[in-house]
């Protein structure tokens, strides 16, 4: 085994960025790796020992990996190794970067190579890597990249789980296949400890029928003691070993999901309403509670069955004849009997989202259901909801109760057969009467935890259709996070090209397109009717969408070959507003690490909001809802403009969202925007010519031409 001294080194960032997607399931060549590495270096120039985290973690957005940039200690990045994390970092200016891609009680594996890997001893104290000055004359913890696949439960190419439910389920809980193998090892142990029981009364049946001494006794009851105290260990390890694979699945699914959403394409959502769609989010929980019960009622019920009728086959060959029938009967039985259990279960489940869906219209739409009619046209359209639902859930039900039945009945039946057949055997002296004492107590349960299966049944379809419910969200299409990562920045403004532009929506833009050229600096408007592309043009710009005919560019570089954020990092979108559930300060700020809380004040007083803002009871830190109260119309408008003069881009796309200011207002934003001290280039579209003609240029989307 490799020493610390001896792990290898050398690794070229192209070869280092290779294995990590290796290790995440994504399929690399070297050569596009080599040409990914180089656009990071000279998008973000600078010395290596600096840079290198920057031109890592740029790459991996690139091939679709998710990459974080954190300081570790070599004990915390041993650590996370150890739980699955792949990592690349230790850098020094003589060894590189160390990639850990495994560990665990053997050792951590290093790799060497895009392919080839290298254990490093357990025993070797992993310090040192990378360790940094403080500036004070003590080490301070190194910089690592660590990265992960973001979408363990996506679809993979050409692979269809939409109609495959069950399929899905296995990849959700594929990563805790570990942790799954663990408990099933406890369940083993606790099911062969808990035949403990029926032995001993074997023992004690035989012991007491052949005489009255105490002291074998006391021995059988110790041993029992121990045995089922081992046996309520393994249950209790069982147990925490479950409760971790629920935290697993709800993070991993919330952090799927929180990578996700925000890089949905728009056009996933076009027959889709997005805030009702995720409300299918709580079924993670569901998942947890199911997959939890199942694995461990589930699992110990199989094993505990399986462990007893292993016991009743050594007792004689007619009770193995009874063990290998009984289990035919029930594998057939609760096959046959469930036949589309799992469709009407997810039927179920979309009628009880359906019901929701309409409740959260009505609660939206507060004025047109106090309206006359309203409350009644609420009320009906509930009830024809609440009536689909019942009616599903009870074909449902017909399809469970009828396997229930099957389970209860056999319980009675296999009970009643086992102490006939193991009597007659008594009496023929082929069994012994604590033979047949414990055999009837392993039969009893074995058929108890038959009787418990009816219970799983209903949670596992239930599982079923909650996975199938997160699939929709699973199987929404994100924006591809390949392409160039140029840097746009000129620090002047972005010059845009548009040529002959068309798009299959907006009247005027889908049949007469749009030419025309805007420099670096200047500031132009758009003109166009309600439905002429107004909306559409700014989608395209802000790369939302791409043209059907014509060409576009920015910067020189057209908006598709272009990585997303690198496109956004330059070009913002002002629009009707789009607020969350925060403050005004992070409404403004939107998480973006270059724009401080002075930023966001100076562009709040700008555009002459800072006043009404501070007036709140709690000034910038007041929380405002998803539908912007407890600002007015007008103040939202403005404080989107914020949200874009914040942002320091280099061209500005303002989407309508001046055309219903007045005058005072407006002549602000304006000013604003035409601001000799702004380097940025500013398109205002817009439906009334007055604003336009403010503007250097406008452009009309009626006819091709300059006015």
């Amino acid at each position: 085994m490799t020493k610390l001294t001896e792990t290898p080194t050398g690794m070229s960032l192209a070869a280092v960025l290779v294995r990590l997607c290796r290790e995440c399931g994504v399929d690399i060549e070297m050569l596009r790796a080599e040409q990914i590495t180089r656009e990071a270096r000279e998008a973000w120039p600078g010395d290596e020992a600096e840079q290198w985290s920057t031109w890592l973690a740029e790459s991996c957005e690139s091939v679709h990996l998710r990459a974080r940039r954190v300081r570790l200690s070599a004990g915390e990045a041993v650590q996370l190794a150890a739980d699955g994390a792949k990592l690349a970092g230790g850098y020094t200016a003589a060894d590189g970067l160390r990639v850990v891609v495994g560990g665990g009680r053997n050792g951590l594996m290093i790799a060497n190579g895009p392919f080839e890997s290298t254990r490093l001893a357990a025993s070797d104290e992993p310090l040192g890597w990378g360790d940094e000055s403080n500036g004070q004359g003590a080490p301070s913890a190194p910089e690592w990249v660590v990265v992960e696949h973001p979408e363990l439960t996506s679809v993979d190419s050409g692979e269809d789980l939409h109609h495959r439910p069950v399929a899905r389920l296995l990849k959700i809980v594929r990563p805790e296949w570990s942790d799954i193998w663990m408990l099933i090892v406890f369940a083993l142990f606790a099911g062969v400890l808990n035949l403990a029981t029926p032995l001993a009364v074997e023992s004690l049946v035989n012991t007491v029928a052949f005489g009255t001494l105490l002291q074998p006794v006391l021995i059988i009851a110790l041993l029992l003691f121990g045995f089922l105290s081992f046996a309520a260990l393994m249950k209790a390890m069982q147990t925490y070993v479950a409760e971790i694979i629920q935290r697993r699945l709800f993070a991993r699914v919330a952090a799927d999901l929180a990578y996700r959403l925000p890089r949905v394409e728009t056009h996933s959502l076009t027959h889709s309403y997005g805030p009702e769609l995720v409300n299918r989010f709580l079924d993670v929980v569901t998942l947890q509670k199911v997959v939890a019960n199942l694995l461990l009622d589930g699992v110990s019920i199989v094993l505990a069955t399986l462990v007893g009728m292993a016991v009743l086959a050594f007792y004689h060959p007619w009770l193995l004849g009874f063990d290998l029938l009984l289990m035919l009967v029930i594998g057939v039985g609760v096959l046959a009997l469930g036949r589309g259990g799992i469709d009407s279960g997810i039927d179920e489940s979309k009628h009880k989202y359906g019901l929701t869906a309409w409740f959260e219209d009505v609660i939206r739409c507060q004025n047109a259901f106090k309206a006359d009619g309203g409350p009644s046209f609420a009320f009906d359209r509930a009830n024809q909801l609440t009536a689909k639902y019942l009616k599903s859930r009870q074909t449902h039900f017909r399809i469970l109760f009828r396997q229930i039945l099957f389970i209860l009945t056999l319980q009675a039946v296999a009970g009643t057969v086992l102490l006939g057949v193991g009597g007659w055997l008594v009496i023929q002296q082929q069994l012994s009467l604590g033979q047949l004492v414990a055999a009837e107590l392993i039969v009893t349960t074995i058929l108890a935890s038959l009787a418990k299966l009816g219970k799983h049944l209903e949670g596992f379809y239930d599982v079923v259709a909650a996975v199938d419910k997160l699939g929709y969200l699973f199987d929404l299409e994100t924006e591809q996070p390949s392409g160039m990562t140029s840097e746009l920045r000129t620090g002047r403004g972005l010059p845009v090209e548009m040529l002959s532009v068309r798009a299959a929506t907006g009247e005027c833009l889908a049949s007469h397109g749009l030419s025309v050229s805007v420099e670096p600096g200047e500031r132009v408007a758009v003109v166009g009717a309600a439905g002429s592309g107004k909306s559409t043009l700014a989608r395209i710009l802000y790369g939302l969408e791409a043209p059907t005919a014509g060409r576009v560019e920015i910067g020189g570089c057209d908006p598709t070959d272009l990585r997303h954020d690198i496109l956004r990092s330059a070009v913002g979108l002002v629009a009707e507003g789009e607020f969350f559930d925060g403050s005004v300060l992070e409404n403004v700020r939107l998480g973006r690490p270059a724009v401080t809380t002075s930023h966001v004040r100076s562009a709040l007083e700008q555009v002459g909001l800072l006043e009404s803002v501070l007036a709140l009871p709690d000034g910038v830190d007041h929380r405002l809802l998803p539908n912007g109260l407890p600002l007015s119309g007008n103040q939202q408008r403005l404080l989107m403009l914020a949200r874009g003069i914040a942002g320091g881009h280099e061209l500005l796309v303002i989407d309508g969202v001046l055309d219903p200011l007045p005058d005072e207002q407006l002549d602000r934003a304006i000013a604003v925007l035409q601001s000799a001290d702004r380097a940025w280039t500013v398109i205002v579209l817009t439906a009334k010519r007055s604003i336009a003609e403010r503007f250097d240029r406008h452009f009309s989307l009626r006819k091709r031409q300059s006015a």
